[in-house]
C-alpha cells in the first residue's frame, strides 16, 4: 500500500503556526512537525528522527541510549526511539536553560498492513474507513480549550510540545491498515461537532476545510488527510 498526503492552513483572525511537512513514500513515514518559535526547530526535529530511522531500516541492530519496549513492534520502537531521540536534541540545543521553542508532532509509518503512528498535542487525529463514520484516535486537550470559558475559544495554544523537558509522555498506538482507509489530521483547540459527521467517502481537505472554517471561522487551523491506498504493480 502507499500513501498520498494532501493539507491545507486556514488562517482566520486569530494565529497557529504552519507545520512543516515530510512524506517518505519509500519508507512510508509522514512526520508532522508544528513549531512555536523559530521554524527551523521543526526541521531540526524532522532530520533526527529520520537520521534514526534511516539507520534503524539499514542496521536492526543499531543502537540507541531508549531501551525498546516489548509490547510495541519493532516500527513502533523504532518511531518511539526516533522521537525520544528528537525530543533530547530539542531540549539541550534549545531549551535547557530557558524556554526558547517547542514542537507539537505527529509520525506515522505504514508497514505492510500496520500502521504506527504518534502524537504529542496538535493535530487532532481522526479515521475514515469505508462505510464508517469518522473515529477519534488521538484527542488532545490544548490550553486554548482548557482556559476558555463560555462559548468563545481562545486564540490556539498548546499544552504538549517536544523539547520542553527532557522527558515526555508520548501517545502511542497502531491500527490494521485496509486500503482506502484515510487519517485526517487537524490542528484546532475544539472539533466542531459536525465535523463526525462527514461521510467517510466524502473526507478530503477541502470538504474538512470547509466544514471547519463555517462553524468557527474566526479561529485559525491546519487541515491534512493521509490516504492510504493499494499498493502499486510492478512492471513485469
Amino acid at each position: 500500500m502507499n500513501l498520498a498526503f494532501n493539507e491545507r492552513p486556514f488562517s482566520g483572525t486569530t494565529y497557529r503556526p504552519r507545520p512543516e511537512i515530510y512524506l517518505d513514500q519509500e519508507g512510508k513515514t509522514l512526520i508532522v512537525a508544528t513549531p512555536w518559535g523559530p521554524r527551523e526547530a521543526a526541521r531540526k526535529v524532522i532530520d533526527r528522527m529520520n537520521d534514526y530511522l534511516a539507520l534503524a531500516r539499514e542496521d536492526i541492530e543499531a543502537t540507541s541510549p531508549f531501551e525498546k519496549v516489548s509490547c510495541l513492534s519493532t516500527h513502533a520502537n523504532r518511531l518511539r526511539i526516533a522521537t525520544l531521540l528528537a525530543n533530547e536534541m530539542l531540549y539541550r540545543e534549545e531549551n535547557k536553560s530557558e524556554y526558547r521553542s517547542g514542537v507539537e508532532l505527529f509520525a506515522g509509518i505504514l508497514e505492510e498492513d500496520e500502521f504506527v503512528w504518534l502524537q504529542l498535542g496538535n493535530p487532532q487525529i481522526l479515521l475514515s474507513r469505508q462505510d464508517k463514520k469518522l473515529l477519534p484516535l488521538g484527542s488532545q486537550i490544548d490550553l486554548s480549550f482548557d482556559f476558555s470559558e463560555g462559548g468563545d475559544l481562545l486564540p490556539g495554544l498548546p499544552s504538549q510540545m517536544l523539547g520542553l523537558d527532557s522527558s515526555i509522555n508520548l501517545n502511542l498506538n497502531s491500527f490494521r491498515a485496509r486500503p482506502g482507509d484515510r487519517v485526517a489530521l487537524v490542528s484546532h483547540s475544539h472539533l466542531p461537532e459536525s465535523v463526525f459527521s462527514l461521510p467517510g467517502s466524502d473526507l478530503n481537505v477541502d470538504a474538512l476545510a470547509k466544514m471547519i472554517a463555517t462553524s468557527s471561522p474566526n479561529h485559525a487551523f491546519w487541515v491534512g488527510v493521509l490516504q492510504i491506498g493499494q499498493a502499486e504493480e510492478k512492471a513485469a
